[in-house]
């Protein structure tokens, strides 16, 4: 296996879904902004939160569609987003995305789909010129009507 990746090949990977799955994280752990998480959630995984929720609170059912599409009336919307952030907050415990980086080498799942690795690595750059383990979270990114969008935070295969 080769490691050598061209300069276009890492700026398109870096631009495309790895941007995508930062600002989704940034917005989740550093900002606690629901509404820009949410922008950058792939349809799929906002209707399977939505479900998933309201499979709690059976007398909102009818409201799935209006929390998928983010236009959920309050205090719904407003529960909705402190669950959602809270059960974030818990799944990926405490993290200093100051010491996280990003690979660089695309990996490509399928059609309009990659993962990124945003992984802990401290604040100076670190090349691998072989497969190395570390600890990080890794996002299944979609492609939607040409935008990148996180479609499963921490994506285990």
């Amino acid at each position: 296996m080769t490691f050598d990746q061209s300069e276009a090949e890492i700026q398109a990977h870096i631009d495309g879904p790895v941007q995508a799955a930062w600002e989704w994280l940034l917005a989740v752990v550093d900002n606690q902004d629901f509404e820009a998480a949410w922008d950058l959630t792939a349809p799929e995984l906002r209707r399977t939160r939505a479900h998933a929720w309201l499979s709690a609170n059976p007398a909102e059912e009818q409201n799935v569609e209006q929390l998928v599409q983010g236009i959920a009336p309050e205090p719904l919307r407003s529960r909705f987003a402190a669950a959602e952030l809270s059960a974030y907050a818990e799944s990926f415990g405490h993290l200093d995305t100051s010491q996280m980086g990003s690979a660089s080498r695309p990996r490509v799942v399928g059609p309009d789909a990659e993962l990124v690795v945003l992984a802990q690595l401290g604040q100076e750059p670190k090349v691998f010129t072989e497969p190395t383990l570390v600890h990080g979270l890794t996002f299944l990114m979609h492609l939607v009507r040409g935008r990148w969008m996180v479609a499963d935070p921490d994506y285990r295969d």
